[in-house]
């Protein structure tokens, strides 16, 4: 099955393809609003369900953002710095196996999990540990 394309949707793909990153739909819609002041957030949300529906972009529930957005698609883990409030990728550490552990010890049928880790990103360490 093709996915019809529309120039805003490759827009807002882009958009988060070039962001290196987890957007919310409100960052998406402002860096779209620069360019295209005749883009509505309507918009904005539907395409980024759309995208995120048909597995073309990853949708993450932030804590304070409600769900952030990235390009990234291979199963990873995720971290929340409690400082700066930014969310990071942690890439190559997926532990596959989990699922079989669970499914073991649960007696269930495991397809794929989540984990958000919170604490301090290295950034935020640095910056406080240069303050003393």
């Amino acid at each position: 099955m093709s996915i019809k394309t529309t120039k805003q949707r490759d827009r807002i793909l882009e958009v988060i393809r070039d962001a290196h990153g987890h957007l919310t739909a409100d960052e998406v819609y402002q860096t779209l609003k620069q360019e295209d002041t005749s883009i509505g957030v309507a918009t904005v949300y539907r395409n980024l369900k759309f995208l995120y529906e048909n597995k073309i972009i990853n949708r993450i529930q932030h804590p304070d953002f409600g769900y952030v957005y990235d390009a990234n698609l291979d199963r990873h883990y995720h971290f929340h710095c409690d400082v700066c409030n930014r969310m990071y990728d942690i890439d190559d550490l997926y532990q596959a196996n989990l699922n079989t552990l669970i499914e073991k010890e649960f007696g269930g049928k495991i397809h794929s999990h989540m984990t958000f880790f919170k604490g301090i990103c290295p950034d935020c360490l640095k910056k406080e540990k240069d303050k003393h």
